[in-house]
């Protein structure tokens, strides 16, 4: 077994790997708070190290063998010497093997506990290894059933049905046609269908898709994936395979298979290599059968914090500092899938602490975070934002996070508990955080008491990142940039527009990741007064952001820093 210690410390391979400045680093121990987080996780966090590099530069400490496990062969026969359980929840997956040893990467090869338990199972002497937990989970799910050949797959389904049954070939209208449950239920079942189904899941996953798309046309099933915010076609699948796919899906789900002229709605939890995930499913019917539109939520907030969302520095002191207020409220806004759920939660993951009791009522729950205590809207049992939230206001809580505003009775509830002493967390649709206020006017809730409980309102949007492993110097359109009044910016001396050529790793799309754009709007005393004399969404804007950025402006910092491109932000923000 390797060496367990060294003399040489993190920092100091950091700054000889070139990988921080002296200075840089200095400034970040003197100005972190928790003191007690590894300096490399600090620095993955702020966005400044990647985890590659800290596995690397660890292992180097440590003194123990770093592995790049992208593009490495797996032999899957070592790798099932442990379990798919025990490689997903110990992140450790054995690659070769001698008669008395097994080479073993693990995301921490200091884990005693976990070589112990490698070794009881195995009987074998564990040689450890590290690895970027991404790379390795990754490969936990090459080796565990990727289904990289899904045109094997898709032969090995259309052989296990009949497909000369008329069933499977009928082209008549889906209102027409109407299949017996057991029948559903029997095609559903069959094994190559139930792995069709996984393979496709997998695949989502590991494309770090936000959604799934199974879109019934005349011909063939077309399946889309929703990446970086955009959909991609991932796979086109026989006519033959449309009903048994969905009606394993919908099984699962929990969903009525024998109803297929209405709409449903339903959901699963899926345990994969790489954690677990919940999924909802929605179901309309359509021309050429039902329309499947299957979204991802990873279950875990654990690594969701304020400054990695890609705020900066200023905005995100602001909005830290704010939600410290011991009562008001605070909106996220923004149009459906900006990721406002996810910065509530990171202020929540802020708040978070054993003196405070934090509750939620949402539609559904979309992370689960120890310490706070979590509940879902159920329209049957009567159960709607509205009457949740007059009930949580009965449990004594510090913080409540409603999953959204969207009606009037639950936004005088919200205000009526932010007025009483509760920090109340909630999203609003509103194209930008002045036009929050405008909306809760709308909703019949009055001026001053806007004024008076609206702490802040945060707008949001997502920008795709560059990818960082093909990133290349490029020239916009000329119009483009004349259009986005980024002339004096062109001109100025060394500066350069970078991209994503478009490689392996990316998938050929040049982008890889998003980072949020933000404004921030603090409601001060002469905001207030603005309020109350009900003035237009754009004086509003006006005075709010006479000195601070609005996301165009944000989104150009951006791109000042090569993480993204000029069409990118022309894409998602306007002027």
């Amino acid at each position: 077994m390797a060496t367990l210690y060294a003399n040489q410390s993190l920092g100091d391979i950091l700054i000889e790997e070139g990988l921080i400045r002296p200075d840089e680093l200095a400034r970040i121990l003197g100005g972190r708070e928790d003191a007690t987080e590894p300096l490399g996780d600090l620095l993955v966090r702020l966005g400044l190290l990647s985890p590659r590099d800290r596995a690397r530069c660890l292992g180097r400490q440590l003194r123990i063998p770093f592995l790049d496990l992208r593009g490495r062969e797996i032999d899957t026969d070592v790798a099932n010497l442990i379990p798919l359980s025990m490689a997903s929840r110990l992140c450790a997956l054995p690659l070769e093997r001698s008669p008395t040893a097994l080479s073993m990467v693990m995301i921490n090869p200091l884990d005693v506990a976990a070589i112990g338990e490698l070794q009881a199972h195995t009987g074998l002497e564990i040689d450890p290894f590290i690895a970027a937990e991404e790379d390795i989970r990754e490969a936990i799910i090459r080796a565990f059933g990727a289904y990289d050949d899904l045109s094997g797959l898709i032969t090995e389904t259309l052989q296990s049905l009949d497909t000369n049954d008329p069933t499977y070939t009928d082209e008549r209208d889906a209102e027409e046609k109407v299949l017996s449950y057991g029948d559903l239920r029997k095609m559903s079942k069959d094994a190559p269908v139930v792995r069709l189904v996984n393979a496709m899941v997998v695949q989502a996953i590991t494309s770090r898709a936000s959604d799934i798309h199974i879109e019934p046309e005349r011909e063939r099933l077309r399946v889309r994936f929703r990446v970086d915010g955009l959909l991609q076609d991932a796979m086109g699948l026989p006519k033959e395979v449309q009903l048994p796919l969905i009606s394993r899906l919908k099984i699962i789900a929990g969903m009525d298979i024998a109803e297929q002229r209405a709409p449903q709605d339903g959901r699963l939890t899926l345990q994969t290599p790489g954690g677990e995930y919940d999924m909802r499913l929605s179901t309309y019917p359509c021309l050429y059968g039902e329309n499947m539109v299957i979204r991802i939520l990873d279950k875990s907030a654990d690594r969701i914090h304020l400054p990695n969302l890609g705020m900066e520095a200023d905005t995100l002191a602001e909005l830290q500092h704010l939600i410290q207020r011991p009562h008001g409220m605070i909106l996220a806004c923004g149009p459906t899938g900006s990721g406002k759920t996810t910065t509530l939660y990171a202020c929540l993951n802020a708040l978070n602490s054993v003196e405070r009791n934090i509750m939620t009522i949402e539609d559904p729950v979309e992370y689960r975070v120890n310490g706070i205590i979590q509940g879902n809207v159920n329209a049957k049992a009567g159960v709607t934002f509205a009457s949740g939230l007059r009930t949580l206001v009965r449990q004594d809580p510090d913080v409540i996070l409603v999953g959204e505003i969207r009606d009037g009775e639950t936004a005088r509830i919200a205000v009526e508990a932010a007025l009483t002493g509760h920090m109340v967390l909630s999203t609003i649709h509103a194209n930008n955080s002045a036009g929050a206020v405008n909306r809760l006017i709308d909703m019949g809730i009055e001026p001053f008491l806007v004024a008076s409980t609206l702490v802040a309102a945060v707008s949001q949007r997502l920008l795709r990142l560059n990818c960082k492993e093909c990133l290349t110097p490029y020239l916009p359109d000329p119009e483009l940039i004349a259009r986005m009044k980024c002339e004096a910016l062109s001109a100025s001396p060394g500066w350069r527009y970078l991209r994503g050529a478009g490689c392996e790793t990316c998938n050929g799309v040049g982008f890889k990741g998003r980072t949020g754009v933000y404004e921030l709007m603090a409601v001060t005393e002469p905001l207030e007064r603005l309020i109350q004399a009900r003035v237009t969404t754009r004086e509003l804007c006006d005075a709010a952001f006479a000195h601070s950025r609005q996301l165009r402006a944000d989104a150009f910092c951006k791109l000042s820093r090569g993480l993204t491109t000029l069409e990118e932000i022309a894409r998602v923000t306007v002027d």
